[in-house]
C-alpha cells in the first residue's frame, strides 16, 4: 500500500531545496552588463587629514556641485577664460577626508614626478575672484591688461568634472595675476590622481635681486630685477615704486617667459631718486621677505650710451650700433607705447599729464592696472613725489624732528630731504602728519616755494590783483596768500572755476600729477 502522505511530503521537501538552490544562484550571479567594480578616480590622503578616502568618478558627481567662471592669464601672456566649469569645490573633497587644522601643504599629483604643489591659504583661505570686464578679443594678448576690476565674483577652488579629465581650477587675487603657469592648474586629476595633504613646515621663496645695487647711480640707468639661483621662473615677481609693500595687483616684472615675449619684461627707468620695492610670490611657497632698492641720481649718461646688461650688473658703454638694433629702436619709436597703462584714465581730463610723468618713473599707479585719479593723495606721498619730481638727494636717515615720521617708514627719507630744501614744514615743531590728506592750499605754497628755489627770479606780481579773481579767497589762510598768488601767476595752479580756488579742499591724485607736471616743465 503505497503511502500517499509521505510521498506528497518528500515531494514538497524536495521542490522547496531545489527553489533555494536556484535563489542562491540567481544571487550569487552578475546583473546583465555588469563588470568589474568602478576603478578609483581620485585619492586624497595624507598626514594633513584624518582618513585616507577614495572616489570614483560617481562619488565625485554625487558630492554638492558648484558652477563657476574662472579668469586667469598664463606666461605669454594671454587671458585665459574657463567658462562654467562644474564640480566640487576642494573643501568639499578634504573635508571628506576630515581635514586638519594644521595642515600647511596641498600636492595635486597625477605621479610621483608630475605634480603642483601649494600651500593651504593660497587655495582655500585668500579671496580668489573671477574678474570678467575685458574679456573681448583684443584683450586676450594685450599686457598690461586693460582690463578692471568691476564686476568681480568671488569663486572658490574646485575639482572641475567637465574640465581635462578633473582640473584643479582657482581664482585670481588681483586682475592681473598669472594663474595658469606651468601646469599649476592641473588636469587629468580623475584618472588615478592624488590629492595629498600634509602638515609639513612651509618654505620661504628667496626674495628678487636688482642688478644694480642700492646708491648713487647716473639718470637714466635701467634696473632688471632677477631670481635668485635656483627659483624657477613661474614664481612671479612684483615690484612698486610709490613706498607701498607690493602684493597682488602690484607690477609685475617677469610677466613673459623669455623665449616668449622678454619685451614686455621691461627694465625700470631710474629718474630722480627713487625707491623700488620688491618681493617673489609663488604657489607652494610662502611670500619672500621684501626687498628695497633706493637710488639717487646725479649724472646723466653719456649722450649715444647704449645699455648693456651682464648676467651680474648693468653698464653703460659707447658701442656701434648694428642695422638690427636700429632697425629694433626705429620699429619701438613707431610704437607709442606707455611704461605702464591704466584702466582708469581713459577720458579723465589729466590723463596725458599723469602719463607724462609715470613714464618718466616719477609717479606711479595704485595698482598695477590702476592710478586712481580721483583718490585722495597724503602729505607724505606728495612729499615724495616732488622729491622725485626736482631730484632732490633723499639722504638715508636723515635727522628729522618729526615724532610722527619714524626711522624706517618708506616716506621718511622724502620728507626729511623735503624739510631740508624748505619745500614743505611740519603742523607743529614735532609733528608732520604725514597720513593726512594734503589739502590745495598746501600744495599750491608748497609748489610755490619750489618753484622759487629752482627759480629765484620768479614772482607774482600783484598778489591781491591775482587773488581777488576768488569769491573764496576768505578761506585762505593768512600765511599762504602770497604764495599761492606766485602759484597761481606762474600757472602751476588753477582755480576750481573762475571765481573758486577751494583752498581747504583735498587734493587728488590727479590734481597733484597736473600740478607737478607743470612744476617740473618750468624748472627744467
Amino acid at each position: 500500500m503505497i503511502n500517499i502522505r509521505g510521498f506528497r511530503l518528500n515531494k514538497l521537501l524536495a521542490a522547496v531545496v531545489g527553489l533555494c538552490i536556484i535563489a542562491g544562484l540567481l544571487a550569487a550571479a552578475p546583473p546583465p552588463g555588469a563588470g568589474a567594480a568602478e576603478p578609483v578616480a581620485l585619492t586624497v590622503t595624507g598626514d594633513g587629514v584624518e582618513k585616507t578616502v577614495q572616489f570614483t568618478l560617481a562619488d565625485l558627481q554625487a558630492l554638492p556641485q558648484k558652477t563657476y567662471t574662472y579668469s586667469g592669464y598664463n606666461h605669454w601672456p594671454s587671458l585665459q577664460i574657463f567658462k562654467d566649469m562644474k564640480g566640487p569645490t576642494l573643501k568639499t573633497l578634504l573635508d571628506a577626508a576630515g581635514l586638519k587644522e594644521n595642515a600647511t601643504m596641498i600636492r595635486c599629483k597625477l605621479s610621483a614626478d608630475v605634480y603642483s604643489e601649494f600651500t593651504k591659504a593660497q587655495l582655500l583661505d585668500e579671496p580668489r575672484y573671477y574678474f570678467p570686464d575685458g574679456e573681448d578679443e583684443d584683450n586676450l594678448g594685450k599686457w598690461p591688461p586693460t582690463r578692471s576690476e568691476r564686476g568681480k565674483v568671488r569663486v572658490e577652488t574646485m575639482l572641475a568634472l567637465n574640465e581635462s579629465n578633473g582640473k584643479i581650477i582657482y581664482g585670481q587675487c588681483a586682475l592681473n595675476e598669472p594663474t595658469c603657469c606651468k601646469n599649476q592648474m592641473l588636469g587629468g586629476l580623475c584618472e588615478g590622481g592624488t590629492i595629498e595633504v600634509t602638515t609639513e613646515p612651509l618654505a620661504q621663496w628667496e626674495a628678487p635681486a636688482a642688478d644694480i645695487p642700492s646708491g648713487a647711480v647716473a639718470s637714466g640707468k635701467k634696473v632688471t630685477l632677477q631670481h635668485r639661483d635656483g627659483t624657477p621662473y613661474h614664481a612671479i615677481v612684483y615690484y612698486t615704486l610709490d613706498g607701498s609693500e607690493p602684493t597682488y595687483g602690484s607690477n609685475i616684472f617677469n610677466i613673459s617667459y623669455p623665449t616668449f615675449q622678454p619685451e614686455l619684461n621691461r627694465p625700470i627707468p631710474i629718474s630722480g631718486n627713487m625707491v623700488i620695492k620688491t618681493k617673489t610670490i609663488g604657489m607652494g611657497k610662502l611670500d619672500s621677505e621684501v626687498v628695497t632698492y633706493q637710488y639717487n641720481t646725479g649724472s646723466t649718461p653719456q649722450a649715444g650710451a647704449v645699455e648693456e646688461k651682464t648676467a651680474d650688473k648693468a653698464e653703460d658703454v659707447n658701442k656701434p650700433e648694428s642695422a638690427a638694433e636700429a632697425g629694433d629702436k626705429a620699429a619701438a619709436a613707431a610704437k607709442p607705447e606707455h611704461a605702464r597703462y591704466f584702466t582708469d584714465l581713459e577720458g579723465h581730463w589729466a590723463k596725458d599729464d599723469i602719463y607724462s610723468l609715470a613714464d618718466k618713473g616719477i609717479i606711479d599707479g595704485v595698482t598695477a592696472t590702476e592710478f586712481q585719479p580721483e583718490e585722495k593723495i597724503t602729505r607724505a606721498q606728495f612729499a615724495k613725489l616732488l622729491v622725485t619730481a626736482l631730484n632732490i638727494e633723499a639722504e638715508q636717515d636723515a635727522a628729522l624732528a618729526f615724532a610722527d615720521v619714524p626711522a624706517g617708514a618708506w616716506y621718511r627719507d622724502y620728507v626729511a630731504a623735503a624739510v631740508r630744501a624748505g619745500l614743505i614744514m611740519g603742523y607743529t615743531d614735532s609733528a608732520f602728519a604725514p597720513e593726512e590728506n594734503i589739502t590745495r592750499e598746501q600744495m599750491a605754497v608748497i609748489l610755490a616755494r619750489a618753484l622759487q628755489m629752482k627759480a629765484p627770479e620768479a614772482a607774482s606780481g600783484d598778489a591781491g590783483q591775482v587773488m581777488d579773481k576768488f569769491a573764496d579767497k576768505g578761506e585762505i589762510s593768512p600765511w599762504a596768500g602770497r604764495e599761492i598768488a606766485l602759484a597761481v601767476s606762474r600757472g602751476l595752479v588753477s582755480g576750481l572755476s573762475a571765481d573758486t580756488f577751494g583752498p581747504q579742499i583735498t587734493a587728488t591724485r590727479a590734481e597733484a600729477a597736473a600740478m607737478i607736471l607743470r612744476l617740473y616743465k618750468q624748472v627744467q
